[in-house]
């Protein structure tokens, strides 16, 4: 099976609609796709798509997780660390916990990894796998 990566800026597209000319591109695009050639979306870019939602769009973190989780029910895309995704937003769901930095733990603990170091103190505070660098 051979993927085609999508940028942060497409999915973006494929979501909003701020853009008329690229939303209709990236429409296509994702309508192009199919299971057998699927569009694939890193963690990187997962990350880079909530941190825009919320922080230039400003979406509420309940719309952004809405989006997330619509995207992960397509299939037609297929997602870097699917399992660590899922865990994240199921973690992010409490006002307390940023989907980012639980993501970033549990990926972090399905590579090996005892636990992530932190100097946030809030991810320290309510995300297992992650500890406060003191």
């Amino acid at each position: 099976m051979t993927s085609i990566g999508i940028d942060t800026n497409v999915l973006l597209r494929m979501v909003l609609n701020d853009d008329a000319e690229q939303r209709t591109k990236a429409l296509a695009f994702g309508e192009s796709l199919s299971e057998d050639k699927p569009g694939f979306v890193s963690l990187v870019v997962l990350v880079e798509f909530s941190w825009s939602l919320i922080s230039r769009y400003r979406l509420p973190k309940e719309q952004v997780q809405a989006a997330i989780q619509r995207l992960l029910k397509i299939k037609t895309l297929m997602f870097e660390d699917f399992d660590a995704i899922v865990v994240a937003l199921e973690r992010s769901s409490s006002p307390q916990v940023d989907f980012a930095d639980a993501l970033i733990a549990e990926h972090n603990r399905n590579l090996g990894c005892s636990y992530t170091v932190t100097f946030d103190q809030r991810a320290a505070k309510s995300i297992a796998g992650m500890e406060l660098l003191a």
